[in-house]
């Protein structure tokens, strides 16, 4: 068989999965804008195609709720597709993912902090006032990377060294969530708990155009060092020799992944895992070349948590299951699953 021929195969398969991919993810945004309160309504697919003209109470729910959350669902899984299969990229190591790593979790201690501890505080600026728990929970996610990375340099960039530190800050980090909810009243170790849960339903255009802020030019800037990924793959020496500076791009790679991560788990919770499964899931289809795998894997991301979010609203009807327990439940098996299988390449 020519090269020609094996080429133009390979941008076949490719181009085939990511229309699946493409195809999926309109398929499950059409099935979440007719999936309400009574569960699946064939009849409003009809309605969606003149929305306009409609009775303004379905207009409303149609654009208030499911659309924002639907598009969210989408975005934040999209983000953590992209986040974990960056992290994964430059540590060498198929565990890696923003929930492995302990950003997830320091999210979890911002939040917790806005809630208990500034419970009592009142924000001149109405925009503070209304995103302090975002806030709160973004400066925590990047506090932590950023000692991730401080740490990361004192030992050479070393993947496992890196991982190690993302472990113990996690750690660190849930301790002082509970350190927290342990010390202040029933209510707010609730609302603290409910936060980590991980849900979707505070979904609203303002934080969903944020999102895609830090989105499209976190997936360019990827994209763009793709072939810097590839390098990394033969080591880091080999990497040095054909032009990369490892540690640099290290260093650049893990804070576009965090900003990533911490715009994600700031507005929603933690939702844990999809940043893990999503590149697994690609690399299983087309192998690891990052040209594809970068793009493919936000996609997946994206068609993963729209997905689970369905299940979630669907599988214990009528009562709503947080979106993270249930990717969670999913997510923990593979964990298990690779550690078991790929553990001696750790």
């Amino acid at each position: 068989m020519s090269i020609h021929l094996l080429y133009r195969k390979r941008f076949l398969k490719r181009f085939l999965i990511a229309f699946g991919f493409v195809a999926l993810i309109v398929l499950l945004l059409w099935v979440a804008l007719i999936n309400g309160a009574s569960g699946l309504v064939w009849s409003d697919s009809v309605k969606l195609l003149h929305l306009q003209s409609e009775p303004e109470a379905f207009r409303v729910i149609i654009e208030s709720i499911r659309l924002p959350r639907a598009l969210a669902a989408l975005l934040v899984g999209m983000l953590l597709g992209l986040s974990g299969v960056a992290m994964q990229g430059v540590l060498h190591n198929p565990l890696a993912s923003p929930f492995t790593l302990g950003i997830s979790q320091a999210a979890g201690f911002g939040a917790a902090f806005a809630i208990i501890v500034l419970e009592s505080t009142t924000f001149s600026h109405p925009l503070l006032s209304k995103f302090s728990i975002a806030l709160c929970a973004f400066v925590a996610s990047m506090l932590c990377t950023f000692l991730i990375v401080w740490i990361g340099k004192k030992v050479q960039m070393r993947p496992s060294s890196i991982i190690l530190a993302g472990v113990g800050l996690g750690s660190l980090f849930h301790s002082g969530t509970m350190f927290l909810q342990y010390f202040t009243t029933e209510i707010n170790a609730a609302a603290a708990l409910f936060w980590t849960f991980g849900d979707l339903s505070k979904a609203t255009y303002e934080n969903i155009t944020f999102l895609t802020l830090v989105f499209l030019p976190s997936l360019l800037l990827l994209w763009i060092g793709h072939w810097k990924f590839d390098a990394l793959c033969f080591g880091d020496e080999s990497a040095f020799n054909k032009g990369v500076h490892v540690q640099t791009f290290r260093s650049v790679v893990f804070l576009i992944s965090a900003l990533c991560t911490a715009s994600a788990v700031a507005f929603f919770g933690i939702i844990g895992f999809i940043g893990l499964v999503a590149p697994h899931l690609v690399r299983l289809l087309l192998g690891g070349a990052h040209s594809m795998l970068i793009p493919l894997s936000a996609l997946c991301g994206g068609a993963l948590l729209l997905g689970a979010d369905l299940l979630a609203r669907m599988l214990l009807y009528p009562s709503i299951l947080p979106v993270g327990i249930l990717t969670s439940f999913i997510g923990a098996p593979v964990l298990l699953y690779l550690l078991s299988t790929q553990g001696k390449r750790l």
